[in-house]
């Protein structure tokens, strides 16, 4: 299996993201999402923890379109809803929120796992996850108040997990995905980063170059 090395979480994409100034409607986040896929985003989580399930599902199903259209054979990616990431024949993504990695594998193409800690991430491989997310790296402005992990966490999630695709999570800015791989990471998982972007086609550009 061959994941692509750019995840964007689309974070809000039901209810809305954020507050104060930074906040974006869910229309926004779905625009910027779109945007992000036809620049070059190959695979989307699609994530929104205070939309109820009716809420999520409607909206899934209406953006899940729409990045077909901008992208036939996008990769989508469900954060905790395993009955639709089966009703889209969507990856799912489970932490402590979701069914079980075993539960869940045979109901959908892919279950990744979010994972905190070394000891994380060897449980994951252990329950037959396809690849973790390892966070939080940097500081991030999505979770300002958690201390971030830096990059000894991806190296010992690396030495405790071998061979299972890692993720960074948190913070992560084209310039830092060197860092990163080198650390062991496969690729990175990015939200603010690029639905933030000022210039959103050329951040991605900037995140694929990096990855390559």
């Amino acid at each position: 299996m061959s994941l692509p090395r750019l995840l964007l979480i689309a974070d809000g994409f039901a209810t809305g993201r954020g507050s104060g100034p930074r906040a974006q409607t869910p229309e926004a986040v779905r625009t910027r999402t779109a945007e992000a896929v036809s620049a070059g985003v190959r695979w989307v989580m699609l994530r929104d923890h205070a939309a109820d399930e009716a809420t999520f599902a409607r909206a899934a199903a209406r953006l899940a379109e729409r990045l077909g259209d901008a992208c036939p054979g996008i990769r989508l990616c469900v954060n905790t809803r395993g009955e639709v990431a089966k009703r889209l024949r969507a990856d799912l993504h489970v932490g402590t929120r979701g069914p079980a990695v075993a539960d869940a594998a045979p109901l959908v193409p892919t279950v990744g796992v979010s994972a905190h800690s070394a000891d994380d991430v060897a449980a994951a491989a252990r329950d037959g996850a396809a690849y973790a997310t390892v966070s939080p790296i940097f500081r991030t402005a999505t979770h300002p108040d958690t201390a971030p992990a830096g990059l000894d966490l991806l190296r010992q999630s690396a030495e405790a997990a071998p061979g299972l695709p890692l993720f960074a999570l948190g913070g992560i800015t084209p310039p830092r995905v060197a860092d990163c791989r080198q650390a062991g990471a496969y690729g990175v998982a990015v939200l603010s980063g690029i639905l933030d972007a000022h210039r959103l086609a050329r951040t991605v550009e900037q995140y694929l170059s990096s990855l390559s």
